[in-house]
């Protein structure tokens, strides 16, 4: 009895001091829930982070960098490339000037033509607001910023190429807007080498139509095979305005059937310092045709008209016109071979007139100039981050504009070689 006795006080006395551990241990388990919620939010949070991340990236372009911002800008896109290259002039001219050239000037120099950095932030439905910098270092922000109004001296090698927000608005099939300073629509060649066909630029790129625009602009796509554009900006090659007038520009471009575009930009607008009543007309047309795989085919033609433009050597109007077509050929994944000929009309010499006085025997601009060219670039992917090109051109004019030796010729052989290493 007293065994049975002395077990049921030991049991006792047990439950009693575990009273207060089975209270601690409900109010550790009430706990231990509360920190189990907070640690599921935040894994919730870092999955959608990363989520995030991953479509930003699956949207960037092939070998853009992501910068992911403190602000937490998802999806800024960082790229660019190094462009060099070195041109031999068969004239062996002594001014060491290739005649009529607007970005390969430079005879028998080597040149850092441009070191473009860009920094984008695309729209799309999910981000509709974004914007764009593209800032240029070389002898080809020098050639842009040489006929630029504002932002910087015109003989910077220093660029601010373009700068401009954009918003994609959520109207029909998606209204994109830019604000600011972005490149021309015209034209079937671009500012940076590396997206073009061939090393040197052609006369209309350098001459027929302008580089860059400050303004508004507005695209709409309407099908799948038809898009259009409006804008009105500053004019031409201006950040700041030279008058009181605007210029507006209207584009269009159509994709009928596959391997198939055509391209029409039309310009007006007062573009003389001081003068808002004299009118600049200009029609650009691009056609790309890709009969085959490894083959495609460009055709590009302008067409302008300026009011008074001559006003400085007895006034009327000046014109200018001219063609270009393009071939590319892709040998195999690594090597490509391109050719273009081109003819322009400089009919009034507005145009071409300050090159060709520099360059010209009386050292007076040429009137009813016309050029024609044929250029041959052969292009090799050295490696996923290194392009070169081997590229000849001929160019032939009818006058002896062009310098040979210590003489003038009417015509001009040069020889090239360029690396551009993008990233």
């Amino acid at each position: 009895m007293n065994q049975w006795v002395r077990g049921l006080c030991m049991v006792s006395c047990a439950l009693l001091a575990a009273a207060p551990v089975w209270a601690s241990d409900g109010a550790s388990l009430a706990g231990d829930k509360a920190e189990l919620q907070l640690l599921r939010e935040r894994l919730e949070k870092l999955e959608q982070k990363v989520a995030d991340q991953g479509a930003a990236a699956a949207g960037a372009a092939p070998g853009n960098a992501i910068i992911q911002l403190p602000s937490g800008l998802h999806g800024v896109q960082m790229s660019g490339f190094v462009d060099t290259a070195y041109t031999y002039n068969l004239n062996e001219p002594n001014s060491r000037v290739n005649g009529l050239r607007v970005f390969d000037t430079r005879a028998g120099d080597f040149m850092v033509n441009n070191a473009e950095l860009v920094v984008e932030k695309p729209v799309s439905s999910d981000s509709p607001v974004g914007f764009r910098t593209d800032l240029d270092f070389g002898t080809d922000a020098e050639v842009v910023g040489a006929v630029t109004t504002g932002l910087g001296s015109t003989t910077d090698e220093l660029d601010l190429q373009q700068a401009y927000v954009e918003y994609l608005a959520p109207i029909g099939n998606g209204l994109d807007v830019r604000f600011g300073k972005f490149v021309t629509l015209h034209g079937a060649e671009v500012i940076e080498s590396k997206d073009n066909w061939n090393y040197s630029r052609s006369y209309l790129f350098g001459f027929a139509i302008p580089f860059t625009h400050t303004g508004l602009r507005a695209s709409y796509p309407w099908t799948e095979w038809l898009s259009t554009v409006v804008g009105i900006n500053n004019g031409w090659d201006v950040v700041d305005d030279n008058n009181k007038a605007k210029t507006l520009e209207f584009g269009a471009t159509m994709t009928p059937f596959e391997g198939f575009s055509l391209g029409s930009t039309y310009m007006v607008g007062a573009e003389q310092a001081g003068d808002s009543r004299d009118q600049r007309h200009l029609l650009d047309i691009v056609a790309t045709y890709q009969p085959m795989e490894n083959l495609t085919l460009k055709l590009n033609a302008d067409i302008a008209h300026e009011e008074d433009a001559l006003s400085e050597t007895g006034g009327g109007s000046a014109n200018w016109n001219g063609i270009a077509a393009y071939a590319k050929y892709d040998i195999s994944d690594r090597w490509s071979v391109a050719g273009r000929w081109e003819i322009f009309n400089d009919q009034d010499g507005a145009r071409t007139a300050v090159n060709a006085a520099a360059t010209s025997p009386t050292g007076s601009a040429i009137a009813d100039l016309e050029l024609m060219e044929w250029t041959f670039t052969n292009e090799f992917k050295l490696h996923e981050h290194l392009i070169g090109r081997l590229e000849y051109r001929l160019d032939k004019a009818d006058s002896a504009i062009f310098r040979h030796d210590q003489g003038f010729s009417d015509y001009q052989n040069t020889v090239a070689v360029e690396f551009i290493a993008p990233f």
